[in-house]
């Protein structure tokens, strides 16, 4: 960031859109480290902005962050500190307040940028600092009850940390020419893109809910018109009228006897007047019922109907109440509201009987009525037509009330009576008017279940005339449970006799099995129908189902039919699917509940039912809907749906309700829905969000991964479930362009116990895998060869070295992407699921996996769920594009600064990911998604550098042999090589602790530039005096590792500043590929004193990357020759003596058998071993190697180092190569013998002169070494000092010979002396790096180092309080050796006048700084 000076006068803001002294927040976009990669991508978009009363900043000269503290001395701020523990990290560490961690607060970084912006937004008091603002939003938001202070404050540590490192190696980097700087035009662009995401999120507001409202519309059901309540009183009281005055003057000759009682229910009605002039006459009683009904002495001719017609109409009329006449006939009619003593439907009082009869008077009508203006009920009626009169007389007849349906009152030719409880004499009197009418176009009898054959057959008898035959169009006898044989009997019938039925609804109706064939056989051949229902009506699994099937599928015209709630197996589904993908007319298919119940814990060999239907749907192209709802079908059988229906273009519509379908499952059907070459537009899903997933956290789990499908299957290809396993991998193989033998290996088939030749299936004529459907299939589905064609051929080739641009371009490809217009149904269906959490996790949990969202698609899932929004960030951002930018930008989403927190927590492993360099343990749970996302991306990468060593011709130098560069893999603390051969062959479950070793055969070129020592130094300065922990240091160095090299001594300086073993391992692993002059190895690695390191760091890294190829001198091995590596390693160690001196160069060897015995192998080590397949492949093999310096074959070690290490050693030459020891690797009496030279030679040369003489030979005797010490008067191997081997002088001086002569010549050559040499440099070396640590500590003057060391205030330190003492003060190099050096009286004790001799050893620049002041002082001096 480029930052200037505030303005010096304070001014208030103006009012800029809002009210006054509103706080506008200001954009701020800061330079990425990155080369090439513009500011949004690094993250550094942020809103920054400070309070009212301070200096507001020109826009050329923003506030700096790093100028905090000046800048509030300069406006008269007083900073408030609020100080909160944290863990301690030794003598060094204490409290770190809150303030000091924000004064840099404007470095990059996620939580950096988040605690810009949260402050920002928190309007309260004008007077409140950023620092108040954030505490107590932390303190608001439960952000140290989470626990989450602790992980914030060291996130803001190393954010800080990482920020400060990379300015100096982004500037010095630049100025070589590694980095390129980010140009006006790509800032533009990335501010941009910001913008777009932004206008995009909310676009897709307006879009799913669009859609979500288009759907519902057009899902309703368009209801006709329905009644008002004018035109139903109008008709109610028409019909009253006429049933009052009419049809009881019909049946007058049939009343009962004088003094009988009869009720309205039961008694027919007749009007006052008629009666009156018949003679007749009623009495009402208290209420509405009829008391008694006496006639007069009548002849048999006045009682005939003709008689009381006649007198009915001479009958004078009575005005009613509301104005009108009372009669009958054609005229004015009695009104309804003035006769309500003869309504049927009445109670005493006046009131209705309940509240069902009065809904059921006040039903909507399906057709006609009067007009909805009370005015309709003025206009005249028309006269009662046959039918009416003929149901009144049946009613009267039966003794039934009439019932006024508008299809009774003659409005409607649709007899709609569904659920009106009706009986069987009131459906026969239906029947009978029924009799009188020649069109009726709808007969629905839904939920009557107490009609029985004998109404129900009369009734479609009668409908089987062929006058209404040819009206009827929809026929619906759903829910008449007692409907018998003979109602079955007569619907058959009537199918047969032909007309325009067009819909049949006989749900629910038990069908007889000897009436399911003929009835299917009718419904076939029907020419009309279109629609029909025959859910839950008894079909079984039995053979007669298949045929029943065949006969109700042939109909040409049938689109839609619902044959659920019946009990199908596997072999009906699949002549059901035969059937279906023959009737091309089908439109809509509902199969609900009809898949047979099988106790699956004791069938082992279990098969979905529905799973063969399913397969056969690949072949159809006509249905648009199709119902599979409570089938219990399983992830297994939503792979097969989702390979069937994976071409269909027409189905828009997918019910999979109440199915176990779970997180696999819901995988599937989203991948199913994202196609853009499908038609599915629409999936119901309620109750399919628990399902079972045992197979998902298991080993030999059979799933089909779309992002990464490479694995070893075994498949018995019985299981359609299988079966579509391997049709998924063919067109895995087809989408990437292989071929079949590219892209399976490994196979083995086997029928019936048989093994035989498998034959590649072919596709038939739709573009359908034709797989075998018998036998057991073993293969390995190999994604190498399709990387190795898409992503390292061609214009679309990736540079071998860009990891992440193969990760993406990868994830790119392969996996999902919704649709342009797949996109809304996506969401929406996710926006249908706001309140279930439950339902809405699992959601989240299928498209973790094989899906690339966008930030927008991310911003719309959160801020459409709130109460999900941390959980969907955590699950969904690993698939979220754009890499780092997204990332950064993510955090703008987090509403409180505790649910950036807690996802950030679940999220580490993921961020701390280097894919430039992977290198590196890694602990993973799978069932978190960012764990997962860690885990898919570096099974990829293995992939990857598989494919690049194939490319390159590499050797294999895996731990086993398999090409992989994972090492040391665990699944649930079992070793995956104890059930696969290769991590490639193992799926990656769903859950599960998977621990592993990544190593990278990536190698630097020599050529490359690596940071200079000044800014090396600069890096250490700031990993020691930063505020981390050494684990947090170890983050920030892993993930800026891919931005650098470094040489030797850059490692081995950076190794002395981590105390443990198991830290100095993870940096060094985290740079070992990173160092460009690999030749001089030895130099660091003689840092690990203890060889348990040396076993370590060859275990994680591998034995044959971790060769000492240039300098194996003095390398004490053990290797487990069943390791395919570790033989390797052998092999180059035997190739090598062989190539040198052998067998001198082996010493100390030994071979131990497989079953414990040692092998003394009397003849050597056999040099047939230098050939790697004769090596055993079982024991033990150990070894020291030693070679005289004249006997090396430097052309041999650089050939192994270029085809084993992979190394670059174009021009290098022996010159080239810094030749060491470590101190670890001689005798003790060596190093005595080094230290008494070091205190009285200035090189290595001088005592050589000194014991060959002026005019020696150039070789040293071994009578010559010990006349020479003697000369010197070195009395360190003398009999009084003793040793612990109790040996005397003569023995020790000949074992410090023998050492300097590894050849065995019996004399010591200049070129072996020089091994004192390098003993002196790497002793040197070491003191310095202690004299520079002192400087850097406590500055220049070593008397402040000697004050910290000897904190009793002896003046003297023994051997164990130095060792203390240097341990304190943070030093962890070879301080043993600093002791020797300054202990020259050899006392066991050091005073400061010892600690002194460290000045000569000071850093050249402070010796030159000291020598200047040293002559202007005596310059100055008269």
């Amino acid at each position: 960031q480029d930052h200037g000076s505030p303005r010096p006068a304070p001014r208030r803001p103006r009012r800029q859109g809002g009210r006054p002294g509103r706080r506008m927040p200001t954009l701020v976009l800061e330079a990425s480290p990155v080369a090439g990669q513009p500011a949004a991508a690094a993250g550094a978009v942020g809103l920054a902005q400070q309070d009212d009363e301070a200096p507001v900043p020109d826009k050329k000269s923003p506030l700096r962050g790093n100028d905090y503290e000046r800048y509030r001395r300069m406006t008269g701020r007083q900073s408030t500190r609020v100080t909160l523990s944290r863990t301690s990290r030794g003598s060094m560490m204490g409290q770190v307040s809150l303030s000091e961690l924000l004064q840099n607060v404007s470095c990059s970084g996620h939580m950096c940028d988040y605690l810009v912006r949260v402050p920002a937004q928190v309007h309260r008091r004008r007077s409140e600092t950023a620092v108040k603002k954030l505490y107590r939003v932390m303190a608001k938001q439960q952000v140290t009850d989470l626990g989450g202070y602790e992980f914030s404050s060291g996130l803001i540590s190393r954010e800080k940390l990482r920020d400060s490192l990379m300015q100096g190696i982004t500037k010095e980097s630049k100025q070589i020419g590694m980095f390129s700087r980010t140009s006006p035009a790509a800032l533009r662009h990335w501010t941009k893109h910001v913008l777009h995401t932004k206008r995009e999120s909310s676009c897709l507001f307006v879009e799913v809910h669009n859609w979500m409202l288009r759907w519902r519309l057009l899902r309703t059901k368009v209801q006709p018109d329905s009644e008002s309540i004018w035109a139903k009183k109008g008709r109610m009281e028409e019909f009253w009228s006429n049933f009052h005055d009419r049809s009881r003057v019909l049946d007058a000759a049939s009343t009962p006897s004088k003094g009988a009682t009869t009720s309205v229910a039961t008694r027919p009605s007749i009007s006052r007047e008629a009666a009156a002039s018949l003679g007749m006459r009623w009495d009402f009683d208290q209420g509405l019922h009829w008391k008694t009904f006496q006639a007069g002495t009548l002849t048999p001719a006045q009682r005939s109907p003709k008689a009381v017609a006649a007198a009915a109409a001479a009958a004078p009329r009575t005005p009613s109440r509301g104005g009108r006449d009372c009669g009958g006939g054609g005229g004015n009619r009695t009104s309804l509201l003035s006769k309500s003593g003869s309504l049927p439907n009445l109670t005493k009082g006046g009131r209705p009987a309940s509240r069902a009869a009065l809904d059921a008077t006040l039903r909507p009508n399906s057709r006609g009525g009067l007009p909805p203006s009370p005015k309709g009920l003025d206009a005249s009626l028309p006269p009662i037509d046959t039918g009416k009169k003929r149901y009144l007389q049946e009613c009267d007849f039966r003794g039934r009330s009439p019932m006024p349906l508008t299809f009774v009152t003659g409005h409607s030719t649709e007899l709609e009576a569904e659920g009106k409880d009706l009986v069987d004499s009131e459906l026969q009197a239906m029947a009978g008017m029924i009799q009188e009418m020649d069109c009726v176009e709808h007969v629905n009898l839904f939920d009557n279940a107490l009609l029985t054959d004998k109404g129900l057959v009369h009734l479609i008898r009668q409908l089987t005339r062929e006058q209404v035959r040819s009206t009827l169009q929809r026929l619906n006898l759903g829910r008449c449970l007692k409907a018998g044989s003979y109602t079955i009997d007569a619907v058959v019938k009537m199918l047969k006799a032909g007309g325009a039925l067009r819909q049949l609804n006989l749900s629910q109706v038990p069908i007889p099995a000897r009436f399911q064939l003929p009835l299917c056989e009718a419904i076939g051949r029907h020419g009309s129908l279109e629609i029909v229902n025959l859910a839950e009506t008894g079909f079984q699994h039995h053979d007669m189902t298949k045929q029943c099937l065949r006969a109700l599928l042939s109909g040409t015209k049938l689109h839609t039919l619902d044959i659920g709630w019946n009990c199908f197996n596997g072999e009906v589904f699949k002549a059901l699917g035969g059937f279906v993908v023959s009737n091309t007319a089908l439109r809509s298919l509902r199969v609900a509940n009809c898949a047979a119940t099988v106790d699956v814990c004791s069938a082992m060999d279990f098969v979905p039912p529905l799973s063969r239907f399913l397969e056969c749907l690949s072949h159809d192209k006509s249905l648009t809907q199709l119902d599979l709802s409570m089938n219990r079908c399983d992830f297994r059988t939503a792979l097969i749906l989702e390979d069937s229906l994976d071409t269909h273009r027409k189905l828009k519509e997918l019910i999979l309700s109440n199915n176990p379908l779970g997180i696999l499952g819901m995988r599937s059907i989203l991948r199913l829905l994202s196609r853009d070459h499908t038609g599915l537009m629409n999936f119901e899903t309620e109750g399919c969000y628990v399902g079972e997933g045992n197979e998902a956290g298991g080993l030999n789990a059979q799933m089909f991964s779309y992002t990464n499908p490479g694995g070893l299957y075994k498949l018995q290809l019985w299981r359609p479930y299988h079966r579509a396993l391997l049709r998924m991998l063919y067109k895995t193989m087809q989408k990437n362009g292989l071929s079949c033998d590219e892209a399976f290996q490994k196979i083995s088939y086997t029928v019936k116990s048989a093994t035989v030749p498998w034959t590649h299936p072919s596709k038939d004529p739709i573009g359908v895998w034709q797989v075998p459907e018998d036998g057991d299939l073993n293969l390995m589905f190999n994604v190498e060869q399709a990387i190795f064609k898409r992503f390292m051929s061609g214009a679309t080739s990736i540079q071998d070295s860009d990891y992440t641009g193969f990760l993406n371009s990868y994830y790119k490809q392969m996996r999902f992407r919704p649709g342009f217009k797949k996109v809304i149904p996506l969401f929406a269906r996710w926006t249908e699921l706001e309140g279930n959490m439950a339902a809405q996790r699992v959601y989240m949990l299928a498209l973790s996996k094989d899906f690339n969202i966008s930030l927008p698609h991310l911003k719309y899932m959160c801020d459409s769920s709130k109460t999900m929004l941390k959980e969907t960030v955590w699950q969904l951002l690993p698939c979220v594009e754009g890499g780092q930018s997204a990332r950064y930008l993510a955090g703008q989403i987090f509403p409180s600064l505790a649910d950036f927190v807690w996802t950030q927590q679940r999220m580490q492993n993921l961020m701390e990911l280097n894919t430039q360099n992977p290198t590196g343990h890694y602990k993973l749970e799978l069932g978190n998604c960012s764990d997962y996302a860690v885990a898919q991306s570096l099974l990829l990468l293995d992939r990857w550098e598989a494919a690049l060593d194939r490319k390159h011709g590499r050797k294999d130098t895996s731990n086993r042999g398999n090409g992989s560069h994972i090492r040391n893999e665990r699944f649930q603390g079992r070793g995956l090589h104890l059930s696969y051969s290769s991590v490639a062959e193992w799926q990656l479950a769903e859950h599960g602790e998977f621990v592993f070793d990544y190593i990278s055969n990536q190698r630097p070129s020599r050529q490359v530039k690596v940071l200079s020592d000044e800014l090396w130094e600069t890096i250490l300065v700031e990993l020691h005096f930063c505020n981390c922990t050494p684990e947090q240091r170890i983050l920030v160095l892993r993930s800026i590792s891919h931005n650098f090299y470094l040489r030797s001594s850059h490692m081995r300086a950076m190794i002395g500043y981590f105390r443990t073993p198991e830290l100095r391992g993870e940096v060094f692993i985290i740079f070992f590929l990173r160092i460009v002059d690999m030749h001089n190895a030895k130099m660091f690695r003689v840092r690990f004193e203890d060889h348990s390191e040396i076993v370590a760091l060859q275990h994680r890294l591998g034995y044959a990357s971790f060769f000492p190829f240039f300098q194996p001198e003095n390398n004490r091995f053990e290797l487990d020759l069943s390791l395919y590596d570790q033989r390797m390693c052998a092999s180059m160690f035997v190739q090598l003596a062989t190539k040198e001196k052998y067998p001198h160069n082996l010493h100390n060897y030994g071979y131990k058998r497989p079953d414990g015995t040692e092998d003394p192998m009397p003849l050597g080590v056999p040099r047939s071993w230098g050939d790697f397949n004769a090596i055993p492949k079982e024991g033990v093999f150990r070894a020291t190697y030693m070679c005289a310096p004249e006997y090396r074959n430097f052309a041999h070690r650089k050939e192994i180092a270029r085809t084993c290490g992979f190394l670059d050693v174009e021009g290098l030459v022996e010159e080239d190569v810094s030749w060491w020891t470590g101190l670890t690797e001689p005798p003790e009496d060596v190093l005595n013998l080094l230290e008494y030279f070091i205190s009285r030679y200035d090189n290595i040369n001088q005592p050589f002169l000194d014991i060959d003489g002026v005019d020696g030979n150039g070789c040293i005797t071994l009578k010559e070494f010990v006349e020479g010490l003697d000369k010197m008067k070195c009395k360190k191997f003398d009999v009084k000092k003793g040793s612990k081997l109790g040996r005397t002088k003569e023995q020790r001086v000949d074992a410090i010979f023998r050492y300097l002569d590894p050849g065995g010549e019996g004399s010591v050559s200049r070129e072996e002396w020089n091994i004192l040499d390098q003993l002196w440099k790497e002793f040197d070396l070491s003191i310095r790096e202690f004299v520079h640590f002192l400087t850097m500590t406590f500055g220049e003057e070593l008397i402040d180092a000697w004050e910290a060391l000897d904190d009793d205030g002896s003046g003297e330190l023994s051997e164990e309080e130095w060792m203390q003492a240097v341990i304190n003060i943070g030093f962890f190099g070879p301080s043993k050796v600093v002791f020797a050096l300054l202990d020259q009286s050899d006392d066991g004790q050091i005073s400061y006048d010892e600690f002194a001799v460290l000045e000569k050893y000071k850093p050249e620049r402070l010796l030159r700084a000291a020598a200047n002041s040293d002559s202007s002082e005596s310059g100055d001096d008269p």
